[in-house]
């Protein structure tokens, strides 16, 4: 029996502090062992680099649950927000 699922997280075009809260909600409930979560980031146009505290807590809980965290379709600005970070090789 494979155990192992995907769940999809899609993030709006900006992701700042009024957001952030949701998409750390978010993380905690699809964080799961076994599962794939892939965060779409095709719409997003601008990440506050203060939110990058949210795409760590869910890396460290990935790690704790036996989870896979993948970033998909960032944008150049996004992408640089999570490698200056220290996020970027978390997220492949």
């Amino acid at each position: 029996m494979n155990t192992s699922s995907v769940a999809i997280i899609r993030l709006p075009s900006r992701l700042d502090s009024m957001i952030s809260p949701f998409f750390a909600q978010d993380l905690k409930q699809k964080i799961r062992p076994g599962v794939t979560l892939i965060i779409d980031m095709a719409k997003t146009k601008f990440i506050e680099p203060a939110t990058a505290s949210v795409f760590w807590e869910g890396v460290l809980q990935s790690h704790r649950e036996g989870a896979k965290i993948v970033a998909k379709d960032m944008n150049e600005q996004v992408k640089l927000v999570l490698e200056r970070s220290g996020l970027l090789p978390h997220l492949q």
